[in-house]
């Protein structure tokens, strides 16, 4: 019976701190969540404001257009 009750000692000394890992984890884990949702929210966001083909694509029609006032004239 000594066994025993050393044993259930020791799990009532221990309960405290694994429901304080527990409630740690738990915490971590909403906290994952919430910043999940937040950065999606941003991403969504940033997809609106931006074109569909990003900064590249304007980089590269700006280099298109044809530059005014650069020509030499005849005369």
């Amino acid at each position: 019976m000594d066994v025993v009750g050393v044993v259930a000692g020791v799990a009532l000394l221990l309960v405290p701190s694994v429901k304080k890992l527990l409630d740690s984890v738990a915490y971590r884990n909403r906290a994952r969540g919430k910043a999940e949702v937040i950065y999606a929210q941003r991403a969504v966001e940033v997809s609106r404001q931006v074109p569909s083909g990003g900064r590249r694509q304007v980089e590269q029609e700006k280099r298109k257009q044809p530059k005014q006032g650069t020509g030499t004239t005849s005369g």
